[in-house]
């Protein structure tokens, strides 16, 4: 039985048909160049941040605990 063989984009985890696929997929996720603390509430960790990416596009993230 032979091997069954896939590829899988190391970020988002997706499975590709492709070498040539998992590498589009990886490329294709931006990373940030920046992080502003925007809100603290109790605690020590930021409540809210601004990530600036790659593409010079800046996104807001609002933390969920």
């Amino acid at each position: 039985m032979p091997p069954i063989i896939f590829y899988k984009c190391s970020k988002c985890k997706m499975i590709r048909d492709s070498y040539d696929e998992a590498e589009k997929c990886e490329q294709s996720h931006l990373s940030a160049v920046s992080v502003k603390e925007l809100e603290y509430r109790v605690g020590a960790y930021p409540f809210r941040v601004a990530l600036t990416f790659t593409d010079g596009k800046e996104r807001e993230y609002v933390s969920e605990n």
